[in-house]
């Protein structure tokens, strides 16, 4: 299906060459032309997938070649595709907008004004228009076992609303897929693997969960990117369930466990596969219990404890509830604090006593309150905003570390590369990685080369004084502004075990890189120069520094040092 001011439906009949285009006109009260069995067909099958090669290779980019209006009736599009799918059992819609749908059923207006952020109105921007219409959508979709992914792509300056068109995704378990100032040169790669994903991924479909926990615990609240239909905070009903979903369940205890060696939890997850069976899945743990403070810190874990900070302070500011920053700051006092009194030596008064597994929490959370999901100020867009805090109900584990503490790499220094860095370790295909450096620009030599990563995009930041020989011995150019547009050009070498040949050895860290998170959505990377706009963001991921108000991490672990100490007095 596609959609500009009207939407056009595609069905693949027998016989034809061509795909035949249904036009409806009527966006207020849109309708399912044709009976499923016509409009879902197998595009393995010989002649559908001759007829939708032509469609998509040369009958789509000629009849939308030259767009005269920017009119979007996308929501009414939505309506017709998911009511198709929910006559034909349940399955999964993924929807493309490149502008605001502002025409039609569910229509959506530019709200957009940046003389509201930072102020108390700017919540407002991050509810959804139109709830009526999504809520009503939302009951049908899951009662029929319709999910709806969302992938949006608008052009610099272009306004597109994510608050709104996140809401199916969120309730059904789609996925979000959000491009700002969309560039096909930039995004397409990334567009392209996250589309491949999304459809070929692992998935199950009308799914009830269940957490049953032992006696004397109960369920207190759960975190997830959907918005789930809840039966209790230990159960919940979605469309879509896929292999990148991650969700959190808060414990607490209801009553004494006393006597008590283990503790046991089972999830138990009812679902319908692909092949339209319905089956059962059922995963137990055993845990064992203590009544030691000493073990609970000693065994703590710090990425879980920060995934599930940077959930509740997510859902806090999604949710307009704001006060995020005071529940951080005082999540993580009140840790140093608990272990201060019941653990540490009393012998070190006056000190900032840190439990070893929990010794970089308040370089952590000093880290979340810089994130682009919370900083102050109109840096950050409406539509960005929400994207990021979207992404942040959903965060898995695995991605907590890097996310929240970036990864610097210094790949070169005085017009050379580190010694061994990008070779061969002859274990597999693995190359060396250099030593990582603090994440602050403090840290950068004015004639270094940086790679960031923090675990869902790579920045590749040249330093203002690099030497001109080692930009033509990699790049084969003479200026850092030639630098981006090189890059793409460049090839790993045939004789990759070669000491100079540096355009090699890079590549073959990032793909290293690449290659460790593997079973991660696919990793972007850009080249960064310094005068460029894109510095400034490259910047703010620099989480030791001093940014958007937020204090540098020594001033930072000063203050909660203080907090700290006031509480013991």
């Amino acid at each position: 299906m596609t959609f500009d001011e009207t939407l056009h439906v595609y069905s693949f009949l027998p016989g034809l060459s061509d795909a035949r285009m249904l036009v409806i006109s009527d966006m207020e009260e849109p309708f399912v032309p044709l009976s499923p069995e016509t409009l879902c067909v197998d595009v393995q099958a010989p002649n559908v997938r001759a007829q939708m090669q032509q469609l998509l290779t040369q009958t789509l980019p000629y009849l939308f070649s030259e767009a005269a209006s920017d009119d979007s009736a996308g929501n009414a599009a939505l309506k017709v595709a998911t009511s198709l799918l929910g006559l034909r059992g349940g399955g999964h819609v993924i929807m493309f907008h490149a502008t605001l749908p502002n025409r039609g059923l569910g229509a959506l207006r530019n709200r957009d004004d940046i003389r509201l952020y930072g102020t108390p109105e700017e919540p407002s921007l991050w509810a959804p228009q139109q709830p009526a219409f999504f809520e009503d959508m939302a009951v049908d979709v899951i009662a029929k076992g319709v999910a709806v992914s969302c992938f949006l792509a608008p052009m610099t300056g272009t306004y597109i609303d994510v608050a709104s068109l996140s809401v199916l995704p969120r309730r059904t378990g789609g996925d979000i897929c959000f491009y700002p100032s969309f560039d096909l040169s930039r995004d397409g790669e990334k567009l392209h693997y996250d589309i491949a994903r999304t459809a070929a991924q692992s998935a199950v479909y009308s799914v009830v969960f269940k957490l049953r926990v032992s006696r004397g615990l109960s369920v207190d609240s759960v975190y997830a990117t959907w918005e789930p239909d809840v039966v209790d905070r230990s159960s919940f009903q979605i469309s879509r369930l896929s292999n990148d979903a991650t969700v959190d369940f808060v414990m607490s205890h209801t009553e004494r466990m006393e006597g008590a060696k283990n503790w046991y939890a089972q999830a138990a997850c009812l679902y319908t596969d692909v092949h339209g069976r319905r089956l059962i899945r059922v995963h137990t743990l055993t845990l064992p219990v203590t009544t030691s403070l000493s073990n609970i810190f000693r065994y703590t874990e710090i990425d879980t404890v920060t995934n599930l900070l940077i959930k509740q302070a997510a859902l806090a500011q999604i949710s307009g509830a704001g006060r995020f920053k005071e529940h951080l700051q005082k999540a993580c006092v009140d840790m140093m604090h608990s272990y201060r009194i019941n653990c540490a030596s009393t012998t070190a008064a006056g000190q900032l006593i840190l439990p070893e597994s929990l010794k970089l929490l308040p370089l952590y959370v000093g880290s979340i309150l810089k994130m682009p999901a919370f900083r102050q100020g109109s840096d950050v867009r409406a539509d960005e905003r929400v994207a990021c805090l979207v992404r942040l109900l959903g965060l898995p584990i695995a991605l907590t570390g890097p996310l929240v503490y970036p990864r610097v790499l210094p790949l070169a220094k005085g017009g050379q590369m580190p010694e061994r860095v990008g070779l061969p370790t002859h274990v597999g295909e693995n190359v060396h990685l250099p030593s990582t450096v603090a994440c602050s620009v403090d840290r950068f030599a004015t004639d270094g080369m940086y790679l960031i990563d923090n675990g869902v995009s790579m920045h590749l930041y040249l330093m203002a004084e690099m030497s001109p020989e080692f930009l033509w011995k990699t790049f084969e150019v003479g200026t850092l502004l030639e630098v981006p547009a090189a890059f793409s050009r460049l090839e790993v070498g045939k004789g990759s075990g070669e000491a100079e040949d540096y355009s090699t050895r890079l590549l073959r860290v990032i793909q290293q890189i690449r290659s460790d998170r593997g079973r991660q959505p696919w990793i972007p990377f850009t080249v960064i120069v310094p005068g460029t706009p894109q510095e400034p963001k490259l910047l703010s991921l620099l989480c030791e520094d001093r940014l958007a108000g937020e204090l540098n991490y020594v001033d930072f672990l000063c203050h909660i040092h203080k907090l700290v100490q006031h509480k013991l007095d």
